[in-house]
């Protein structure tokens, strides 16, 4: 154990998230929780890794590694603004587990400890607002606490209506695995809005693969164009997704901490391959306006420049973890259950 290993994205759906928790809960406490106590840390859960769409080797609960604590860890480059509003880079480690099972039992263990002890009461009483508000004095977030209150209090509602924890019972589930889309969620993902409307203009086809061993590689920079920041990091994120789901293309957002980029490796002819990235580009900015109408219709454009690499620093997990939370975050304010 303390060994460092890959960090590997490890999503999977929300039913999949509430056997976990039901199997882990059982295990420690040696009892079935009922469907309001699953459905408040799926509500937590769900707030802190984006429905696990950034959830990696199973932390599910973004939990930091310290040495000699017995966990296998993943780290990599991070950054933060000190009190003076400096910028500091650090590397942050983070505890990598080999199943959900142990993701999941090390998460309620710390939720169950001496530290949280208050929160995990109203788990046992489900109670969101005061989970929220216990979270905050015991130090979990540093987000404003009415508007983490509130998400805590919708995503709550929204998996206890939900057949997740159904589900998770049905005996449907037999294997726990990594999904990279959340079907069996009960929410329409903004990735699944975009996934749906990408799949109706680009048809996989069997010679991906041998195209992307062949073919000639080509570097792209995408300039992506928002009023917004966190706008446009989570922007840069889904266009990253959908570049290499469907063009087989490697792409990786940078920033300089106010404008965004991406690069895009692509392999292919030359001429092919700008277009469809430029395609792409806007198919994406286009559907992402539509998909988030209760925020008023994010704008985003985008120029392409092929040849041309970025000359900011690649976005750190924490930067795209926290853009992403605060995304949602504004979502459940304005009511939009699709993000």
């Amino acid at each position: 154990m303390d060994r460092q290993v890959e960090r590997i994205r490890t999503d999977i759906s929300e039913p999949q998230m509430a056997q976990a928790i039901i199997a882990g809960w059982r295990d420690l406490f040696g009892e079935m929780p009922t469907k309001e106590q699953v459905s408040m840390i799926l509500a937590q859960n769900n707030l802190e890794t984006g429905h696990r769409q950034s959830m990696q080797n199973y932390n599910v609960g973004n939990i930091t590694h310290t040495n000699g604590d017995g966990f296998d860890y993943w780290q990599g480059p991070d950054w933060f603004y000190d009190a003076q509003r400096n910028k500091k880079t650090i590397t942050q480690k983070f505890r990598a587990y080999p199943t959900i099972q142990d993701g999941v039992k090390d998460y309620l263990k710390l939720l169950s400890g001496s530290h949280y002890a208050s929160a995990w009461q109203h788990i046992l009483h489900p109670d969101p607002v005061a989970f929220s508000k216990a979270l905050k004095k015991g130090g979990y977030y540093t987000a404003d606490e009415s508007t983490y209150t509130n998400s805590i209090k919708n995503l709550f509602n929204q998996s206890n209506k939900s057949n997740s924890y159904e589900t998770a019972l049905s005996g449907k589930l037999h294997n726990l695995h990594p999904v990279s889309k959340s079907n069996e969620n009960e929410f329409t993902s903004l990735e699944g809005i975009i996934d749906s409307f990408l799949k109706s203009l680009f048809a996989s086809g069997s010679l991906k693969q041998l195209y992307k061993r062949a073919l000639p590689n080509h570097n792209i920079l995408i300039k992506i164009n928002s009023s917004d920041y966190v706008n446009a990091i989570e922007f840069s994120r889904i266009l990253c997704l959908a570049l290499d789901e469907e063009l087989l293309a490697t792409a990786y957002p940078h920033t300089d901490g106010q404008r965004v980029e991406v690069e895009c490796q692509i392999q292919g002819p030359a001429k092919e391959c700008f277009g469809a990235v430029q395609q792409m580009s806007q198919a994406v900015a286009e559907t992402f306006g539509e998909a988030t109408k209760s925020l008023g219709g994010i704008k985003i454009s985008t120029q392409c420049l092929i040849n041309n690499q970025s000359s900011y620093q690649p976005i750190s997990f924490r930067t795209a973890n926290t853009a992403y939370r605060e995304f949602l975050l504004r979502c459940a304010q304005k009511g939009c259950h699709g993000l």
